[in-house]
């Protein structure tokens, strides 16, 4: 069987691979959001993803570690790494301790965090397609990166209350939990898009003066994401 999803949360996803064990469906592969499972004993396998150091493959000394604990690598893609353990054999956490699992958690933020600035910047050269280049398609395109970019946003906000959350296990100190998405940057994607559509009804200075100031609005609503989930 082949499914298809799409997922920046990668716990949502280990719950989702989990609840499919439970429903007799063990993942056999993955490629590009399509996932491949084969019939298995229901329950048969608990799944993790890991944060893996190598960019499509883990080390030798990993995957041995790994077959000793009796975990089993399924599939890199990217820096993760999708593990899973018989059910019978227990429990199975990666990350038992809370310093550990902040560490991990802040390696998967910064991760995104760079992601989110090559998505900008791809997302800034389609708008400079659309609004000024009048290229075929730049403004799908800039509204598709525009999408992932809040996307990954929200994936940093949500990392980053996890860490919070850990924090605030670790100490005993209540620690402030971030909102999803900034206001100030959604007025900008709102003006990103209404330059876009305006651009063949409204003069060329009038597109370009709400082009800056979208430009404006995103850049103070990023920073102000970046700085509050430093």
């Amino acid at each position: 069987m082949i499914k298809f999803k799409l997922y920046l949360d990668k716990d949502a996803e280990t719950n989702w691979l989990n609840e499919m064990s439970e429903k007799g469906w063990a993942l056999k592969s993955f490629f590009a959001g399509f996932y491949t499972f084969e019939e298995c004993e229901a329950g048969k396998y608990t799944y993790q993803i890991d944060f893996g150091e190598k960019f499509f493959k883990v080390s030798d000394e990993y995957r041995e570690f790994m077959k000793e604990a009796g975990i089993e690598v399924v599939q890199t893609w990217g820096w993760w790494v999708i593990l899973r353990k018989p059910a019978s054999e227990g429990e199975f956490e990666l990350y038992t301790d809370v310093e550990s699992s902040i560490e991990h958690y802040s390696r998967i933020r910064r991760m995104f965090k760079i992601v989110t600035i090559i998505e900008i910047i791809c997302l800034w050269m389609e708008i400079m397609s659309a609004t000024i280049g009048k290229t075929p398609y730049a403004a799908p395109a800039a509204f598709f990166l525009g999408a992932i970019v809040i996307g990954l946003i929200r994936v940093i906000i949500h990392t980053t209350n996890i860490i919070n959350n850990l924090k605030e296990r670790q100490t005993g100190i209540p620690v402030e939990k971030r909102r999803n998405v900034s206001p100030i940057l959604a007025v900008g994607m709102l003006l990103n898009g209404l330059a876009i559509a305006i651009q063949e009804s409204v003069s060329g200075n009038v597109k370009i003066a709400v082009q800056i100031l979208a430009i404006i609005f995103m850049l103070m609503g990023l920073w102000d994401i970046f700085r509050k989930n430093h």
